[in-house]
């Protein structure tokens, strides 16, 4: 016969377990920071775990740049953060969610759809840099023709008075104007 009170001190067990658990990953979660640096070590980014910047600090030297030049260096460094929240965190969660459970997996797949991959040149530890700052916007395709004229306007109906309500006589409690019609 089984002990209903073994059972419940089985599962009161199970149930700390897993709020320890949770405690734990929920903890990690807060905690979990990854920053980058731009190649030239002015700009440092840090994301929290869902790729949200939460820091940001500026060299002086950025102060003679060109503000679009800066702009898009911030952008890149914050990319190749938030290019690498998905392994950090996959790091951090292993030991206790497991590395090939199920929980893993949604995590690390959701994570990697919401986050960009890294920019296209590869920095930071690996020394590598950004090289010169391109602005592309795409081509134009011009054949020297002007362009098309306007569709023509539609012609307006004419406009017609507003129709008005004969008057009535009968109605001796409100005069003209009635009232609920």
């Amino acid at each position: 016969m089984i002990d209903p009170e073994q059972l419940l001190s089985q599962y009161e067990g199970k149930l700390a377990e897993a709020q320890a658990k949770s405690d734990a990953i929920r903890e990690n979660l807060a905690n979990l920071h990854v920053t980058e640096r731009s190649p030239d070590g002015q700009i440092t980014v840090t994301v929290n775990d869902a790729g949200n910047l939460v820091g940001l600090q500026l060299g002086q030297a950025l102060q003679r740049k060109d503000g679009a030049a800066v702009a898009q260096d911030i952008m890149r460094t914050l990319q190749a953060a938030q290019s690498r929240v998905a392994n950090t965190v996959q790091e951090s969660m292993a030991p206790l969610l497991g590395e090939d459970s199920e929980a893993m997996h949604m995590m690390m797949d959701k994570l990697r759809s919401a986050q960009p991959p890294p920019p296209p040149e590869q920095y930071g530890q690996g020394g590598g840099s950004w090289g010169p700052t391109e602005t592309r916007l795409g081509t134009i395709e011009d054949d020297g023709a002007p362009p098309p004229p306007p569709p023509p306007a539609r012609p307006q109906p004419p406009q017609q008075p507003p129709r008005r309500r004969p008057v009535e006589d009968d109605d001796d409690d409100f005069g003209n104007g009635g009232f609920l019609r």
